[in-house]
């Protein structure tokens, strides 16, 4: 059976790579906003500049980082194809090492988030920059080692327990693209599968509803949302 439902799954995750990226990045709003900070992020550091992706797992962005000395860490590297391994509390490096540090929803995972935060401007140099995102309102993930989500004002918090000053906190949209990820992960047919022998029509049903056409309209509804309280997250940018 666990062999037919990764077969099922992997038989899904192909038709959706058939969509072109454009449409798959607005299906996933979480993903739509990381990426596109992550590219911008890195078309404004400077050539030649020492950048650490600090929680790095597989390294999707390294290409976007080509001009620069590029270094990766994670807590663990079973592929071995990082830079080095360290907790992000405690950084292997000297004080004003990083011309940048790029984090993509990494800050959630770890136990003690203002170590972590004063770790890296510790070793940011002066003018340095962090690129980082966080959540506000995610499901759990990689249990059990999911610790936090995090507001404006805990963000703003952190960093300014930290030493940075100079810091811009953007929400990942409003409401309608929290209800979308919502709805795409709801998990609720998941936890009935087993009991219930209508689950795998009933997921043929759902999935087109919940994970394409849903996502689809809710993404082009969110400018009415103007306050932006329910949000997915934050993009943050802080200089040291």
């Amino acid at each position: 059976m666990k062999d037919n439902l990764t077969d099922r799954n992997i038989h899904v995750q192909s038709l959706i790579n058939l969509i072109p990226k454009k449409i798959r990045l607005i299906l996933n709003p979480t993903r739509y906003f990381i990426e596109n900070f992550v590219r911008k992020s890195s078309a404004k550091i400077k050539k030649g500049s020492r950048v650490l992706d600090a929680g790095a797992g597989p390294q999707p962005y390294k290409s976007l980082f080509n001009h620069c000395n590029y270094e990766s860490t994670d807590i663990k590297d079973p592929n071995k194809a990082l830079t080095f391994v360290c907790s992000l509390d405690n950084i292997p490096k000297e004080d004003d090492y990083y011309d940048a540090i790029i984090s993509t929803a990494v800050l959630e995972h770890v136990e003690f988030p203002q170590k972590t935060i004063n770790e890296f401007y510790r070793v940011l140099k002066k003018d340095g920059k962090l690129f980082m995102t966080v959540p506000q309102g995610w499901k759990l993930h990689q249990e059990p080692y999911n610790f936090f989500n995090f507001t404006k004002y805990g963000i703003e918090s952190l960093l300014k327990n930290a030493g940075f000053k100079n810091f811009k906190i953007i929400a990942q949209g409003g409401y309608f693209l929290f209800l979308s990820d919502a709805i795409r992960f709801n998990g609720i047919l998941e936890q009935y599968k087993k009991y219930f022998p209508l689950y795998y029509p009933l997921k043929i049903i759902e999935f087109p509803l919940t994970n394409i056409i849903l996502p689809f309209v809710l993404f082009f509804l969110d400018f009415l949302d103007k306050e932006k309280k329910w949000t997915l997250g934050y993009l943050i940018e802080a200089n040291k």
